[in-house]
């Protein structure tokens, strides 16, 4: 269920009942009205869009646990409804896999690697399969950041992927809980 913050919900049960202006009186009112609701039809429904974003959507500085040195630029694109794509750009490797479906709320995201050339690198044994990943916002050292962790790697299906059970710990992300490591760090790139 597509969860709508109150102030969209309230300009959407505005629009829906007409009672934005109550007792118009005139046909000059009643176009200033007519383009009022149109305009806050049109923001709501930017609204509602964006909604269908994905939180990870950026360019970020990725570092592993509490590191503070990071040559990985992280590129996230993903829409619901459509396929995105994950890149990690590192000095010494690249990785990119598809980003099939995701769940804001619940923070997972499965994606897949690419079917010919896995993910990015040649010896990668799971073309073609899927992966989950785990993610949530915090701050860290004072700045917003994202934690990630891969739970679930190499995957036949969709369905195995999001079936794979959650063996990670939330509690120190920094240093632990995911598998035997840290979980990644993303930061906003700074432009």
């Amino acid at each position: 269920m597509k969860r709508v913050s109150i102030p969209v919900a309230l300009i959407m049960a505005a629009l829906v009942t007409n009672c934005w202006f109550p007792g118009v009186e005139s046909t000059e009112e009643a176009e200033k009205q007519s383009q009022n609701q149109l305009l806050l039809g049109l923001l709501a429904g930017t609204a509602l869009e964006s909604g269908k974003d994905f939180a990870l959507n950026g360019v970020w500085d990725s570092y592993f646990g509490s590191g503070t040195s990071t040559t990985t630029i992280t590129t996230i694109s993903a829409k619901s409804g459509t396929t995105g794509l994950w890149l990690d750009d590192d000095s010494s490797y690249s990785s990119c896999v598809r980003i099939i479906q995701f769940n804001n709320a619940e923070g997972v995201a499965i994606t897949q690697n690419p079917s010919q050339n896995g993910a990015c690198f040649s010896s990668d044994p799971n073309k073609g399969k899927y992966n989950k990943v785990l993610f949530f916002p915090s701050t860290y050292n004072g700045k917003d950041v994202f934690w990630n962790c891969t739970i679930a790697f190499g995957k036949d299906t969709v369905q195995a992927a999001l079936d794979a059970e959650d063996t990670s710990n939330r509690t120190s992300p920094e240093s632990s809980g995911c598998g035997s490591s840290p979980w990644s760090r993303l930061e906003a790139r700074a432009e």
